[in-house]
């Protein structure tokens, strides 16, 4: 058995190769654990579960329908989440494992019910990050284009209609592409998915809880609960508003802020460093008068720009945010992953932010249609005038260079892959010609989902996502457009983002969906005459467009993280995908 070179993949230990040449490694014992992403145990498991996994992945649809449930429920939780700090990160697959364990389900029940459940939260993850932005484009001062709001009215409930309709089918077809990356990227040449070990954990205390060692699943447990009641706590005491009235007047006013605020003298104090839950270098504190009071003490956050004074700060951002979430996903990465994913923070704050304001570099206002000078913006007298020249330089250039990183890296590591993928569609094409390969076993039924069926769904969902938009008032031309670009980023730039989430455990969904998006708009808007379309609906087809996207590529996210855990304690990847598809519907 050949196993490839990978800059992921961890050395395998002598008692793992031992266990695995004589068979006895097997579901979550301690040899797996020592040697997860090591590439031998995921192709030796995969060989194991074609064999066994029939015994042990049983599907329910009452505990499938349970799951989909807490899903549909948890789905606004994850969309607040998703806003509040950019990650859509989910609670509902949590509060599902719990009910498993409490109702005594098997880590396979667990496992493919959770599935239907993330399916559901998920399918939800492309509005968060691209649906709002029609509503403050149409009237948030704060995105005007030329003097005047770049959308002029808001048919909610024909646009949502689109959303959610397209979504499904977007939903759909995200998962059934990953069946190919399933090989690819979790047995082959497994990425390592920062995180993952924590469901997996929880899947090991299912099995105590099933199989009786209830006072090991009841130290698990308790040690769970004790750090979610704790972290709870935390994040009430430093992000929970006491004042609402501050809190309406646009300032902080969690208990720690508070405090800050009214440990101020000579006007400086504790909130100079400390708000908004993060640490961060000096900012400076200043009065606020709101409508609802008057607020002594308030920090700036970020450190004013003043042309006439050299202070370091105004250069760049230095902080470091209180939260647990984004510490927890740090902790399951482990150092060389942490430092990696941290590397673009590192030269983006500490180098580029510096270099562009030194040179006082020029970058575009789109309000105004022209670049500035930073330290034009960073000048009160005129106009555009904003005091953090560094945030500008942020928006504007780094978050670019960022998205052109992930894109060069993504289409990198797709051309390495591109034997493996040349294998890939070879199966495919048998399949549809009727071909049965290792996805079906005799007597048994299916252990993955039927290959043969992915271009038929492809088919449907470019029929399917043409009409909605049809119906929805868009015209032919565009729309036919719009389900042939979804269909391909969907495959391309999904995978880059699939491969980016094996590596650091988070998915850039916003990151993807702002190429889609550029994409959507250069096209649209620059045809707009040949295709019939005034600017608004260009526009509006662009970010409609894109929002069905980030609801493809994260259906994709999702499913392969079912997938990895699924491969460690014995599931078929056939239940898998089938309890995220069913959980797409509820989801959008």
């Amino acid at each position: 058995m050949s196993v490839k070179r990978s800059a992921y993949r961890q050395p395998v230990t002598a008692d793992g190769l031992k266990a695995i040449e004589d068979g006895t490694l097997t579901w979550l014992d301690q040899d797996m654990y020592k040697n997860l992403n090591t590439g031998v145990l995921e192709q030796y498991l995969e060989e194991k579960n074609l064999e066994e996994a029939f015994e042990v992945s049983h599907w329910s649809l009452g505990k499938v329908l349970i799951g989909i449930l807490i899903g549909a429920v948890f789905s606004g939780v994850t969309a607040y989440i998703g806003l509040k700090i950019g990650l859509a990160v989910s609670a509902a697959w949590y509060i599902a494992y719990l009910l498993g364990m409490a109702l005594r389900w098997s880590p396979s029940e667990v496992n493919i019910a959770t599935s239907a459940t993330t399916g559901a939260t998920h399918a939800s993850t492309g509005f968060i990050f691209t649906f709002p932005a029609i509503f403050l484009l149409a009237s948030s001062p704060n995105y005007e284009v030329g003097g005047g709001h770049l959308i002029s009215s808001v048919d909610t409930f024909q646009l949502a209609f689109i959303g959610i309709i397209a979504s499904m089918f977007a939903g759909f077809l995200g998962v059934m592409y990953f069946i190919i990356f399933r090989r690819v990227w979790l047995v082959e040449d497994p990425l390592p998915m920062p995180g993952f070990e924590a469901t997996l954990v929880l899947l090991d205390i299912a099995c105590d809880v099933s199989s009786g060692a209830a006072e090991q699943a009841k130290e698990s447990l308790k040690t769970v609960g004790i750090s979610t009641v704790a972290t709870m706590l935390f994040m009430f005491v430093i992000d929970y508003p006491l004042s609402w009235k501050r809190h309406l007047d646009g300032v902080s006013s969690s208990l720690v802020d508070v405090i800050a605020q009214k440990l101020t003298f000579a006007k400086t104090g504790l909130a100079s460093i400390f708000s908004h839950h993060a640490v961060h270098q000096p900012a400076g504190i200043t009065t606020v008068e709101g409508e609802h009071g008057t607020w002594e003490g308030v920090s700036n956050g970020i450190t004013h720009y003043d042309a006439e004074k050299f202070n370091p700060f105004e250069y760049t951002y230095l902080g470091i945010e209180m939260s647990p979430t984004l510490f927890a996903i740090g902790w399951f990465m482990r150092l060389r992953v942490a430092i990696l994913v941290n590397l673009g923070t590192l030269v983006a704050w500490f180098y580029l932010v510096p270099l562009a304001v030194g040179l006082d570099v020029p970058v575009y206002d789109a309000n105004l249609g022209a670049y500035f000078k930073l330290s034009d913006f960073g000048n009160p007298e005129t106009v555009p005038y904003t005091p953090y020249v560094q945030m500008k330089v942020y928006s504007t250039l780094i978050r670019v260079i960022a998205i052109g990183a992930i894109l060069g890296g993504g289409f990198l590591g797709l051309a390495k892959m591109a034997p493996t993928f040349v294998n890939i569609f070879g199966d495919i094409k048998n399949a549809f010609k009727g071909e049965q390969g290792a996805e079906y076993m005799e007597e048994k039924g299916w252990y993955e989902w039927p290959l043969y069926h992915l271009p038929i769904f492809i088919v449907i969902s470019f029929f399917a996502m043409s009409f909605i938009f049809t119906v929805g008032g868009f015209p032919l031309i565009p729309s036919l457009l719009f389900a042939i670009i979804v269909g391909v980023a969907t495959f391309l730039l999904g995978a880059i983002a699939v491969r980016v989430m094996g590596e650091t455990g988070i998915e850039p969904v916003s990151g993807t969906s702002f190429i889609v998006l550029l994409g959507l708009l250069g096209l649209f808007l620059n045809l707009r005459d040949t295709f019939g379309l005034t600017k608004e609906e260009a526009i509006l087809l662009g970010l409609v467009g894109t929002t069905v996207f980030g609801s493809a590529i994260s259906m994709s996210g999702t499913v392969v993280g079912d997938y990895k855990n699924s491969l460690y304690i014995g599931n078929r990847p056939y239940h898998i995908s089938k309890g995220n598809i069913m959980g797409v519907v509820p989801g959008a």
